[in-house]
């Protein structure tokens, strides 16, 4: 049997079944075949680095349960430029579409708004690939139950073998929202970068906006800046409102990060779990 050049980890823990299995679906429909790995009820970090030890392709690709690959040959452009030895890692586009956005509650829409379209994360290990060698070289995922941003982590870490691409592929984020589900990842985003600051300090590349962004008043800007050139400027109103609330919450959450070095909430609940 050929060794497949690609291998997929998908962590999985309490997955949407409809939009998993449309993940699932659009992997069978790409254009060149992988190995699939789905990794079970364990932190994330766990499950990726589950996922890296057993799989047989020299190309591993980390695909989160809710992000659905948008093109058929959404593999085949995301690990081509891993041909060039000075690629270490390429991420995809998230895209959060309208129509499935506006069935989200009324908060969880003002607070999705920034979300709304297609972004691109400067590292983000929901859609990505990178070389099998490159992660065990690197140490993996930090499996530390205190480390939320492991995507961010991680990157620290690849950067130094080599640079990131985006190859304009993207994914259709489906994350199944409600407004305490919301606000508690928003906490968890704010709580990681006061995390990350405080482990690098000034090597973080977007260090400054980071901080500007844990500021009362400040941290309301780069926001204020993303309205002025937003095409979906009849959703103003939810801008405005929803600035004003993630200022406040990415406040707590990043000071809370930054000041102490506490077991991350995102991780409590599958290790609890895993316990009983």
């Amino acid at each position: 049997m050929e060794k497949p050049k690609v291998s997929i980890v998908i962590p999985v823990y309490k997955p949407d079944e409809k939009i998993f299995a449309k993940v699932k679906e659009m992997i069978k429909k790409q254009t060149i075949k992988s190995e699939v790995i789905e990794m079970w009820n364990n932190p994330e970090a766990v499950s990726m680095n589950k996922g890296i030890m057993v799989a047989k392709g020299d190309i591993v690709v980390m695909l989160a349960q809710d992000c659905v690959p948008n093109q058929k040959d959404w593999l085949e452009k995301l690990i081509k430029p891993l041909e060039n030895k000075i690629i270490v890692v390429t991420v995809s586009d998230l895209n959060l579409p309208e129509e499935f956005w506006k069935k989200y509650p009324l908060l969880t829409r003002i607070l999705t708004i920034t979300d709304l379209g297609i972004r691109r994360p400067e590292m983000d290990a929901r859609a990505c690939a990178f070389r099998k060698k490159d992660l065990i070289d690197v140490g993996m995922f930090n499996e530390d139950p205190r480390v939320i941003a492991i995507d961010g982590d991680i990157g620290k870490r690849l950067i130094k073998l080599g640079k990131f691409f985006h190859p304009n592929v993207f994914v259709d984020h489906l994350h199944i929202l409600d407004d305490k589900k919301k606000i508690k990842t928003m906490y968890n985003y704010a709580e990681a970068n006061g995390k990350l600051i405080r482990k690098y300090k000034e090597e973080k590349e977007s260090f400054w906006i980071v901080v500007i962004r844990s500021l009362p008043f400040f941290g309301m800007i780069p926001n204020l800046f993303f309205i002025s050139h937003s095409k979906k400027l009849i959703y103003v109103g939810h801008y405005l409102i929803g600035t004003m609330i993630h200022n406040l919450i990415y406040i707590y959450g990043f000071w809370k990060g930054f000041l102490f070095n506490k077991e991350s909430m995102r991780n409590k609940e599958v290790l609890q779990e895993k316990k009983a």
